[in-house]
């Protein structure tokens, strides 16, 4: 493999990439199913609300135990088992009836089969190979996730709007078969080592020993102070995206806008951020990942203040969308970035994931809490004001991340490797 002229890493890359894509696109893809489903289901929006929050907490929830099976299992068992569970829960999902069902299946099953698809494996794997340019492959993941809600919005309301939700859910997961399982199978591998190559593409040495993996578990990552800033930026991370992605669209038509106009707005914001999570990949590479991080949060306020008060001037909103891009990309990427950097390479599976349960409570309680402040005030300002009070605080913390980050509140000193 080492006299490959492009290092085996970068098809790593492109095989999660597709499946962050498709994984992540169906996340955010829940806003266009809001409206249908409450009519056909004969549900309000809090309840509607309640089941995406059960399902993005439990999403969390199954983060942390998909990274300890990919520290036991190779990628390719773990991913191919949740790619599977994922169609055959999204079928599911098309055959529900009533409020219960429902819940039972998009609340518990859904969520079970992303997190096998989800970014905690992509990033654990990806963080592997790649040590010099670990920031520039875990941002074209996030480029790839941006992509997903930049296409699958507006591609799952003209599904919806043509043929209904129930065969949309059916089509979803015939692609997730046809294009993520043959990856998972045939293209994922777990690290440079096992190919007989080392992180960033270079060939093992004749004689030369393998260095010992090193591995920080998440109870060690937990007692040290960056975990917690890292945690709970991430947080709010989960609560904004959470609050845009199952009602960005709802509060858009609600103002008056068309609901293909609506998924066009969500698409553009996440096509414009595709280009800048890869060029913010590459200056967090050179610069330093929490400056870039901290003003990733900070900008978010400003997009989301504009989709809220910005009425009757499509131009408007859509040049909003195009701007927020750069507020869109690359926290995810930035954080399992840092997470690497922090605790090894070998331990992002493990302590990313428990990093992403708080990510995903957050955006439990922004999918939920944005439904009910709805049902209580008639409208989503309440819930954008609390969102961009959040991002204010996640910029602060990002840009103070213990650089240090062995420090622990206990006695202990907890080592790292690359």
């Amino acid at each position: 493999m080492s006299n490959r002229s492009i290092f085996y890493g970068w098809w790593v890359v492109a095989a999660f990439s597709v499946t962050t894509f498709i994984s992540t696109g169906i996340r955010h893809a829940v806003g266009p199913f809001l409206k249908p489903m409450v009519a056909d289901l004969h549900l309000d929006r809090a309840s509607f609300s309640l089941v995406i929050a059960v399902s993005l907490f439990l999403y969390g929830v199954f983060m942390p135990i998909a990274g300890m099976l990919l520290d036991r299992f190779s990628v390719r068992v773990v991913a191919s088992v949740g790619t599977v569970l994922l169609a055959i829960s999204l079928v599911m999902t098309a055959m529900v009836r009533d409020f219960w069902e429902f819940a039972a299946v998009y609340g518990v099953l859904v969520p079970l089969g992303l997190a096998g698809t989800g970014p905690v494996i992509a990033s654990g794997v990806v963080a592997r190979w790649f040590s010099k340019r670990r920031g520039t492959a875990l941002s074209v993941l996030g480029s790839a996730s941006m992509t997903g809600m930049s296409l699958l919005v507006p591609a799952v309301t003209w599904l919806i709007l043509t043929t209904g939700w129930r065969l949309t859910y059916v089509v979803i997961a015939a692609g997730v078969l046809l294009l993520v399982l043959p990856l998972c199978l045939l293209v994922v591998r777990d690290s440079p080592e096992s190919m007989g190559l080392t992180a960033d593409g270079a060939a093992v040495k004749a004689g030369a020993s393998a260095p010992p993996v090193e591995r920080v578990t998440a109870g060690e990552a937990l007692q040290t102070l960056a975990f917690w800033q890292l945690a709970g930026s991430f947080f709010t991370c989960g609560f904004s995206m959470s609050l845009l992605s199952a009602h960005g669209m709802p509060m858009l038509t609600d103002h008056g806008y068309s609901p293909m106009f609506a998924s066009w707005a969500l698409g553009v914001l996440g096509g414009s951020s595709i280009g800048f999570t890869v060029m913010l990949g590459a200056l967090s590479d050179r610069f330093g990942r929490r400056p870039v991080l901290a003003a990733i949060y900070a900008g978010r306020i400003l997009i989301f203040a504009g989709f809220f008060l910005i009425r009757d001037n499509p131009m408007a909103i859509l040049v909003v969308a195009v701007l927020g891009g750069i507020t869109m990309a690359g926290t995810g990427s930035m954080t399992s970035a840092l997470t690497a950097d922090i605790y090894g390479r070998f331990s992002v599976s493990s302590v990313f994931g428990l990093i992403f349960l708080v990510h995903q409570t957050g955006s439990a309680l922004g999918s939920w809490l944005a439904g009910a402040l709805f049902e209580t005030t008639g409208g989503y300002g309440a819930a954008f004001a609390l969102a961009c009070l959040f991002l204010a605080g996640a910029a602060i913390v990002a840009l103070k991340i213990d650089r240090g980050a062995r420090r622990i509140w206990r006695a202990a000193v907890v080592s790292a490797a690359d």
